[in-house]
């Protein structure tokens, strides 16, 4: 319900429930489609549960599904990797036109294995929260062994 409503609704300046929205942090409905997203992703993987050995337990299978889910990429992929290598080892080999007609229709298989492969990876890494919709992973690292500060001789000194 946006502001103007409430306000017309409870004949209060509109001003007066932006103010209050403002110092008890109300969202306005424009990211409520990312709050629907993080509900549904806390009940896919458990984190909505509030029993802690449950809450633990969804969270140890959802684990397990994301870990299948790479390991099967993996294998996938590996598969269209075993294609390309058996495409240019084949072409290398040819001797004749045909062969090399043969060769390249298999290298050609790879090409397409490989696009059609990424493609549904992609998909599915996004719709398991693995990735997200852009494709991008993020990786964050932390340091555990302290920050650096410039030194007198523009070295880093460990504090």
């Amino acid at each position: 319900m946006s502001f103007g409503l409430l306000a017309s609704r409870y004949g209060i300046d509109k001003a007066a429930i932006v103010r209050r929205a403002k110092a008890e942090g109300w969202g306005d409905g424009t990211d409520a489609a990312e709050m629907v997203r993080r509900k549904a992703m806390a009940q896919v993987t458990g984190t909505a549960i509030t029993d802690p050995e449950k809450r633990a337990a969804a969270i140890d299978t959802a684990a397990e599904l994301a870990a299948d889910v790479i390991r099967r990429h993996q294998a996938e992929a590996e598969q269209v990797r075993e294609l390309l290598w058996r495409g240019l080892e084949a072409h290398r080999a040819a001797e004749t036109l045909d062969d090399k007609r043969l060769a390249f229709e298999t290298l050609k298989a790879a090409k397409i294995s490989s696009e059609t492969l990424t493609n549904l990876q992609r998909m599915e890494r996004v719709s398991h929260g693995l990735d997200d919709a852009t494709g991008k992973t993020e990786i964050v690292i932390e340091r555990s062994y302290g920050v650096m500060e410039p030194g007198a001789n523009g070295a880093g000194e460990l504090l």
